[in-house]
């Protein structure tokens, strides 16, 4: 059936063309909207954060290895980017990998940083609540006040980083991150995206590795506990607010929450984003046109009614068009007419026979210079899993359909010096 769902997981090349799509999406919402989804996901890596420090506690006394705790608070930290991912909200740190949209010239500066900045500070809205709520309930007092002893220490510790150590435990943070969030771009399911955040996010918290948004829960919650604690509190852990001199606001916001959001930008926008960018989505053919010269575009596609309304748009904006509705009629027209860019559909008269096209082309002198983006909805198709991972077809862009006309010239123009 051609609406038959398809669960096999994106290949990579699939998988960086989607984030593109998302990072659109993502940049182009709603302030509102935007703004509450990022308070809902600083409240959900809240919540992870508070299974962690519970999860965690007395388990040094009881004897248990410091890798055995840090390994169980990183898998129940899970909670937070499992709800942000499956239940859908806006994470500053996962929302670096924007710039793969921004990169390809799909979404501008001022939306990304419009993005990045209502987000972070939705996220620190819903931490602060979510840590302002916990105080309420006088949780921090259980086991004896061993939680809210636990809840001070690491937030403590966090406060006592130096400035470039805490840059690079972000940057190493934040990678793991948005690999986790990069390898549920492939997900086709709830579980497939469940699997593809545990270990790399388990790995970050085991390895004590500094999350901005995190530590805008764990940070205030130390110091809501060190202002609003009774004496009946310290006096049940042994302890003093004193004790936790390390433990300021200033400390938070200069030692702690800047450098390691510095790090998690670089981590996240950097090493994942555009290192992805880079393999996948930067031109590698682009063609030189000549000034006053309008560029040919070729659609291949035996839709006529799809051919008709690119071929409107396109003129439109100033291209020559050319088509061909089959495979041989496409090579010949190229090779007489030297289009500068083609449009190839996957699916004409048989199957995969665009794939064939792409193929020729790229064995032919003349034309394996020439860039190919594939359009096709075969993704959501019975022919799904005959289609060979991306990095096996010798095209240079993919679009799914239906198309957004401004993405199909945004992705036209890449390739058009």
């Amino acid at each position: 059936m051609a609406n038959e769902l398809q669960f096999d997981a994106l290949p990579p090349a699939k998988m960086a063309s989607k984030m593109e799509e998302v990072g659109v999406s993502k940049a182009t919402l709603n302030t509102w909207t935007m703004f509450a989804l990022a308070i809902l996901a600083g409240a959900f890596i809240g919540l992870g954060a508070i299974i962690a420090t519970v999860t965690t506690t007395g388990l040094a006394s009881a004897g248990m290895g410091y890798g055995l705790i840090k390994l169980l608070g990183g898998l129940v930290f899970c909670l937070g980017l499992i709800a942000v991912v499956v239940a859908g909200a806006e994470l500053f740190t996962g929302n670096n990998l924007l710039i793969m949209a921004f990169a390809s010239g799909k979404i501008t500066a001022s939306q990304l940083l419009r993005n990045w900045a209502i987000v972070y500070v939705g996220n620190f809205v819903g931490s602060i609540v979510l840590a302002l709520v916990m105080v309420l309930t006088k949780q921090y007092t259980a086991a004896g006040g061993a939680i809210g002893a636990n809840a001070l220490a690491i937030a403590n510790a966090k406060c006592n980083l130096g400035f470039v150590q805490a840059i690079a435990l972000g940057l190493m943070c934040n990678a793991l991150v948005c690999l986790a969030v990069w390898l549920c771009t492939s997900a086709r399911s709830t579980t497939d995206k469940i699997m593809a955040i545990i270990f790399p996010i388990t790995a970050f918290v085991a390895a004590g590795f500094e999350h901005s948004v995190a530590n805008m829960y764990f940070i205030p919650m130390g110091l809501f506990i060190k202002a609003f604690a009774g004496g009946s509190f310290w006096d049940a852990i042994g302890r003093t607010a004193t004790d936790y001199g390390a433990l300021t606001w200033g400390a938070f916001f200069l030692k702690n929450l800047l450098p390691v959001t510095i790090g998690n930008v670089i981590g996240g926008a950097g090493v994942v984003g555009l290192s992805y960018w880079f393999i996948y989505l930067r031109p590698h053919k682009v063609v030189e046109v000549k000034p006053g010269v309008a560029p040919k575009i070729m659609i291949v596609d035996d839709d006529r009614d799809f051919v008709e309304l690119n071929t409107t748009i396109l003129t439109q904006e100033g291209y020559q068009v050319l088509s061909a509705s089959n495979g041989p009629e496409a090579l010949q027209t190229m090779k007489a007419q030297q289009p500068d860019l083609v449009l190839l559909d996957v699916m004409m008269s048989r199957p995969l026979e665009g794939v064939s096209v792409a193929r020729e082309m790229a064995g032919d002198p003349e034309l394996k210079d020439v860039p190919v983006v594939m359009i096709s909805s075969i993704d959501s198709s019975e022919h799904a899993d005959l289609l060979p991972d991306d990095v096996h077809i010798p095209i240079d862009s993919w679009i799914s359909k239906p198309l957004d006309p401004d993405d199909l010239l945004r992705t036209i123009r890449r390739f058009l010096a």
